[in-house]
């Protein structure tokens, strides 16, 4: 649990360093997808103890959200910025 801040801050790094749509998504996998790191998390909520799991639990989900809100702001920002260079060379 001590490395979700990290997690979530390398998923920002990594979401802002990407231009292109399909990279992204690759990206997005590698934190959110079938094996990414914050979905691991979740699947390993079921080995602790009942104590545990409801606190740890809503940790993680405050995690997986901000590396949505990540996602979904740098899936617009990138929209935007292919919008614009249309625009741009339309315009041309």
């Amino acid at each position: 649990m001590d490395n979700l801040d990290q997690i979530v801050s390398e998923a920002q790094s990594a979401f802002a360093a990407i231009s292109d749509p399909d990279a992204l998504e690759q990206v997005k996998a590698r934190f959110l997808g079938k094996s990414g790191q914050i979905t691991e998390l979740l699947k390993g909520l079921g080995k602790l103890p009942p104590e545990e799991k409801k606190t740890a639990g809503a940790t993680i989900n405050r995690a997986k959200e901000a590396v949505e809100i990540a996602l979904n702001a740098r899936r617009d920002a990138i929209r935007k910025a292919i919008a614009f260079k249309a625009y741009e060379f339309d315009a041309h």
